[in-house]
């Protein structure tokens, strides 16, 4: 990828239309029923927590900046984006002070590391002892290079690089899973679902791409809301959610 592209895919984080529909999610945006899964995650995990010294490690545009009364709020990105305090290269080494935060928040971060355990571990590093990691990645989902996109995590994989860094997980839940989850993908790529074949497979193939075409996207995400509202978060170790788009953890400085 070149310059001007990896600063065209930076320039996206700190639009106001892409922080809005992640602060404030509406029924009829594209990515509505993952974003506001991850919205009321991340709410609840922050809610308990103010007056406390946060990096935002892989900021973008800082979307949740706003649910933390912090008294301190530190932001750190690759080079492109402004007003940062500290900008971090491939090694993902930062300037910070050790152990100088109460919180490490990384939303949506982690599947464009290329060193996932040098990052992490830098997370802890930058942690005071007893300190929390709150940490969200994918599961299932799309390539979105910003610029690149190398991962994506189960529940037990993600566990597994947390504790090598030395963390001690409090914390996991997967976010938008089974059917929510099944609804989200035919949102992102009914448009594809096309067939050439005369069958009544090929028939009911089209029918289901003409649903989703024709079914205003606000309708079908509040029909979604009430009907798998069960399946916005759960705990990773219940049964029945083993397919999921993303990941919440939170994770102490052990």
């Amino acid at each position: 990828m070149s310059a001007p592209q990896k600063f065209a895919a930076l320039r996206v984080l700190d639009d106001q239309q892409y922080l809005r529909q992640r602060l404030d999610p509406k029924p009829g945006d594209p990515l509505y029923l993952h974003l506001s899964d991850l919205r009321l995650a991340l709410g609840d995990a922050i809610a308990a927590n103010q007056g406390v010294s946060v990096l935002d490690y892989g900021c973008g545009g800082s979307p949740y900046r706003s649910l933390f009364q912090a008294d301190r709020y530190h932001r750190a990105d690759i080079p492109g984006l402004p007003d940062l305090d500290f900008v971090f290269g491939e090694d993902s080494r930062l300037t910070a002070t050790d152990a100088d935060y109460d919180w490490v928040l990384s939303t949506q971060v982690l599947e464009h590391v290329k060193h996932v355990g040098a990052y992490l571990r830098e997370c802890r590093r930058v942690l005071r002892p007893g300190g929390r990691l709150l940490l969200t990645t994918h599961g299932v989902f799309p390539d979105h290079g910003c610029p690149y996109d190398f991962w994506r995590w189960t529940a037990d994989g993600l566990h597994v690089e947390l504790t090598a860094a030395g963390f001690a997980v409090e914390r996991m839940e997967k976010l938008t899973t089974g059917p929510r989850a099944l609804l989200f993908l035919n949102q992102c790529f009914h448009d594809r679902l096309v067939v050439t074949q005369r069958s009544w497979a090929a028939y009911l193939l089209r029918l289901s791409r003409l649903v989703f075409t024709r079914l205003r996207r606000d309708r079908l995400n509040r029909l979604c809301d009430e009907e798998y509202r069960g399946c916005r978060r759960i705990a990773a170790g219940v049964p029945g959610h083993e397919f999921y788009i993303g990941l919440l953890s939170v994770a102490r400085a052990a």
